[in-house]
């Protein structure tokens, strides 16, 4: 493993076993309407400004893991007729379609057929070796006609669908190349004011310098929405389901106002603040002796201090930054001593039992830590 990923953390979540639940829904909430489109159809939808199909170009996945050949196989694979594998979209807004699978191929679409500058140029064909070398412009008004008349089918998640059952509908079917992460997903399905907002936490000049996590995949997005999930959120109301705890608070977004969200922005980055200038190196990271190596950033242990400490006041965070030394002695007793808790930051974390427990030993340490203020 490299040391960029063991910085960036993900050794320790590969290390944690999420407990995911099936949770119940009605079959019938699950509202798919099947297509046959016209690739033209496709083309158009793409062509408008703004686009009407939402590649993500946010993300920090990317719409062009295929390379040229690849890309040409499958123009090649349309002009000889060979059916390609269907596309699933998210129509909830039927002007901007969402794209669930087949990223890679709308791409290879739009590189071939509408990119003016830098077009894809076919090579590497197995059958039309005569195209080679050629554009879209190249190519016969019949070949052309040929490619925008192709049908496919197309899977269309239509509107009304409720959110936890889009999710796991996400989830399931996307199968391309660079398979969706959850907080991409999440990023999707919740646009707007949740997505901009975890966006703003993450570009915060606090976080980058002080955390220093990878936004790969959304990583660093989603370390936030877990410490916005537990502080917007009573820790004793976590029913064991990671997934639906995070994707209610994305949408309990939507309703707080602007100045109570600039307000935890504030408490975030002081708690940040405040956890890093006391514990230094080791802060969220798992810790067991004085001089040992840097572990990696941990979800839990992140979560956990930074709801904590955003909630004290800015006396009692003094009082941890002045007492660091001190502080950091008890964080060694714990996780020598109490294997309970360690294990409840290593595996099967989402575990109901295992957030309370991590929540409620560090919450004790910190209380009996600030008695010596008194």
């Amino acid at each position: 493993m490299s040391s960029q990923i063991r910085q960036n953390g993900e050794e320790d979540i590969k290390e944690e076993e999420i407990a995911v639940k099936i949770m119940p829904f009605n079959p019938k909430d699950i509202d798919i309407q099947t297509r046959t489109l016209s690739i033209d159809l496709l083309i158009k939808r793409l062509k408008e400004t703004p686009s009407e199909i939402d590649l993500f170009p946010d993300f920090q996945r990317n719409d062009n893991i295929w390379n040229e050949v690849k890309q040409s196989r499958l123009i090649e694979s349309i002009l000889i007729q060979f059916p390609l594998p269907a596309f699933y979209f998210d129509g909830s807004d039927n002007n901007r379609w969402l794209v669930v699978d087949g990223l890679q191929r709308l791409s290879t679409i739009r590189n071939f057929v509408i990119k003016e500058k830098n077009p894809l140029i076919l090579k590497g064909l197995e059958f039309l070796k005569h195209l080679e070398g050629k554009k879209f412009k190249d190519l016969t008004r019949s070949l052309q006609r040929q490619i925008e008349e192709t049908q496919i089918t197309a899977y269309i998640i239509k509107p009304g669908t409720p959110t936890d059952v889009k999710y796991n509908i996400f989830k399931r079917i996307n199968t391309g190349g660079t398979i969706l992460s959850s907080q991409e997903i999440r990023h999707s399905l919740f646009h707007g004011k949740p997505s901009l907002y975890l966006k703003q936490l993450s570009e915060s000049l606090v976080f980058i310098k002080r955390v220093k996590i990878t936004s790969e995949r959304m990583l660093d997005r989603e370390f936030i929405l877990r410490f916005l999930s537990f502080y917007l959120n009573k820790v004793d109301d976590y029913e064991g389901n990671l997934d639906v705890w995070l994707n209610n608070t994305m949408k309990k977004l939507y309703t707080i106002n602007d100045n109570e969200l600039s307000n935890i922005q504030k408490q975030f980055e002081a708690s940040i603040i405040t956890t890093k200038y006391a514990l230094g190196k080791h802060a969220f990271r798992k810790y067991f002796k004085k001089e040992q190596r840097k572990y990696p950033l941990n979800k839990s242990l992140f979560e956990i201090w930074t709801v904590i400490v955003a909630r004290l006041s800015e006396g009692e965070r003094s009082f941890l930054r002045k007492n660091r030394v001190k502080l950091k002695e008890a964080i060694l007793i714990l996780m020598n001593s109490d294997q309970t808790f360690v294990k409840s930051i290593t595996s099967s974390t989402s575990n109901t039992n295992k957030v309370k427990y991590r929540f409620s030993a560090i919450q004790n340490l910190i209380q009996n830590f600030l008695k010596n203020d008194h």
